[in-house]
């Protein structure tokens, strides 16, 4: 679901912001931050709170998509945490061989540290000029030695 949705959401069922944020209990800022992001992470604490006030049946269309078991709680379907991993953890191995307990990243599965470098060149062509820009570089180092 992406913010665009909520907020069409919300103009059909005829809710103002802060009308919204009084039903789902969360400050009306909040409905607008989640209102501008381009994809609803449904794990957060807001998420199902705004849904669950525009409507439960919604809510559970839009979790059907989660492979992991659900839950209820207070009215809400919330996402239940695998004995394995921790919810929102990165869970890369570390050093010392254990998961990485950082908070991942909105969106992403991985924490900053462990998400989404680049691992160098993959194709032919890349690795060629990668070698060229090395040589430049260190022929130069040379040189001014």
């Amino acid at each position: 679901m992406t913010g665009a949705e909520l907020k069409q959401l919300r103009l059909s069922r005829q809710l103002s912001r802060p009308r919204l944020a009084a039903l789902a209990g969360v400050h009306s800022d909040t409905v607008r931050y989640w209102e501008r992001k381009g994809r609803i992470d449904l794990n957060g604490y807001a998420p199902p709170r705004l849904l669950n006030a525009l409507g439960a049946d919604l809510l559970r269309q839009k979790r059907g998509d989660i492979p992991t078991p659900t839950r209820v709680r207070h009215g809400l379907l919330l996402r239940q945490q695998t004995s394995k991993q921790k919810t929102g953890c990165c869970g890369a191995q570390t050093r010392q061989g254990t998961p990485c307990q950082a908070k991942a990243l909105p969106g992403k599965s991985r924490c900053k540290f462990h998400g989404g470098l680049s691992t160098g060149p993959k194709t032919l062509e890349g690795k060629a000029r990668i070698a060229e820009a090395q040589k430049r570089r260190w022929s130069k180092k040379v040189l001014v030695d």
